[in-house]
């Protein structure tokens, strides 16, 4: 019986793993090969957040929709169908960096490929966390959630050394048709997971209330649209201008008819709103994206770069892992350990101000980044689950943190290339335009410190009901 346990508990670690850590293997790809997809689509290293803002985009889209779209009934299909269409798009990156058509096409398949191929492997981290609720204790529970949060830091820990060893001998289109294999590997693990039971033709899909998604998802979908001009067309063209004020009007409806578009019967459980607010603000500075693109145009080495990612994803492997070690024998200590993270982010992001006036410090770009990736690790794991234990089962809270931590990580990378923008318009050289991206990383770290100072958090050392809710449930159906 212990050795089934056991299997059973690695299964799902492995399968809690992949399903929140592959979205991050193709982003540290982009962000390693930087220089690679900037020639490739003929611009500049910066500008490469295309297509992070693509991924990210679908993934936004997909995350939204994740509420009312999972359920243990629909597990099975709906994992198939996204492992078949992240396969699909991952393999068109591939055969487009091989064929290299004209640069059009080129920019309209990459871009393409991966906003659908997030949109896709999205759908696997919030699967992930239904299956943490299979976990047989909350300890176990306690671990894999850990783990989940885990998952993105340990993908940004491999993939530079893979890229560095592996695509810089095979080529990156060649690599992405390897990434391709990753969505299988989690399509394996779910009959695993997810086995079929009896009763499994009467669980029924929660419906999905279109209308009053409409115009959310229409607000998303500005935004994201938005993010691509501002990339393609700068944020004086035409076309960004009219997204923008488009953008702005239906963020101004929605909020002015709020009380029709919202659920009258979902309450936010007390003190969780402060939690998700600050594990939103956190994700700001850590988009990992300028400061790469700084080491970029200065002409450090890829191979350093790819050093400099895995130090920085090896520090926030062991914030997450250590906290969340120190949260299991000590769960009343989240509220100092929050102000541990904001402190060490805080250093980080202080340093990288100092990369336009020493050039040529290793030690700096290093431990500048170690210490902003070990204070956002700590801080995420923290706030993961603090949310979860203050859900009271709200299946939208429960859910929330995985659409926090990638929109957060977008609107800091939207933020910080506005900025970036707006400086060299002004006149500016590009170490300006970095200094005031440095800067701004420190703003929202300060902005997250005031609101853990100001906000009234609620933290709690038990794990939601609903999630063990759910495991217990299906336990319980499949020995029947």
């Amino acid at each position: 019986m212990k050795r089934l346990l056991a299997i059973q508990f690695i299964v799902l670690a492995v399968f809690v793993l992949l399903g929140n850590g592959i979205r991050s293997v193709a982003m540290s790809t982009v962000l390693v090969s930087q220089a690679e997809f900037a020639s490739f689509l003929n611009i500049s290293a910066e500008r490469t957040d295309m297509l992070i803002e693509a991924l990210m985009g679908g993934s936004l889209l997909a995350l939204a929709l994740a509420p009312f779209l999972i359920a243990p009934g629909s597990a099975m299909r709906l994992a198939r169908n996204a492992a078949i269409l992240a396969v699909v798009c991952y393999g068109a990156i591939g055969v487009t960096m091989h064929a290299n058509p004209a640069l059009l096409t080129r920019e309209a398949v990459i871009i393409s490929a991966f906003a659908f191929a997030g949109f896709a492997v999205a759908f696997f981290a919030p699967l992930a966390q239904l299956a943490i609720g299979q976990a047989n204790d909350e300890r176990s529970r306690g671990a894999l959630t850990t783990l989940w949060t885990a998952a993105q830091p340990i993908a940004m820990l491999a993939t530079p050394q893979l890229v560095k060893y592996v695509a810089f001998d095979i080529g990156v289109g060649n690599f992405f048709f390897v990434l391709a294999a990753l969505p299988v590997v989690f399509l394996i693990l779910v009959p695993l997971v997810f086995p079929r039971t009896p009763h499994e033709g009467a669980v029924a899909a929660t419906p999905i209330p279109w209308r009053r998604l409409a115009g959310f998802l229409l607000l998303l979908l500005l935004f994201e649209v938005s993010t691509i001009s501002i990339s393609m067309a700068g944020i004086l063209g035409t076309v960004t201008l009219s997204l923008l004020a488009a953008m702005s009007l239906a963020g101004l409806a929605l909020f002015l008819r709020r009380r029709h578009w919202v659920d009258p019967s979902f309450q936010l459980p007390a003190g969780a709103g402060t939690l998700m607010g600050l594990l939103f603000l956190i994700q700001i500075p850590s988009t990992g994206l300028y400061d790469s693109a700084y080491l970029v145009r200065h002409l450090c080495s890829t191979a350093f770069i790819a050093d400099r990612a895995t130090f920085g994803a090896i520090a926030q492997i062991c914030g997450v892992f250590g906290a969340g070690a120190l949260l299991l024998r000590w769960p009343q200590g989240q509220y100092w350990l929050l102000w541990l993270s904001l402190v060490l982010a805080l250093l980080g992001s202080a340093m990288m101000m100092l990369y336009p006036y020493r050039a040529n410090d290793e030690l700096l770009f290093i431990a500048s980044k170690a210490l902003l990736s070990g204070g956002v690790g700590i801080g995420t794991v923290v706030l993961v689950r603090a949310i979860l234990a203050a859900s009271g089962g709200n299946r939208m809270v429960i859910m929330a943190p995985a659409f926090l931590i990638l929109f957060g990580t977008e609107v800091g990378m939207e933020t910080l290339e506005i900025i970036f923008q707006i400086t060299q318009l002004g006149g500016f050289d590009a170490n300006t335009a970095f200094e005031n991206v440095f800067f701004a990383q420190v703003v929202a770290t300060l902005v997250a410190m005031g609101v853990l100072g100001l906000g009234n958090p609620r933290f709690g050392s038990r794990e939601p009901a609903e999630i063990a809710d759910m495991g217990h449930t299906r336990n319980s159906a499949a020995t029947s």
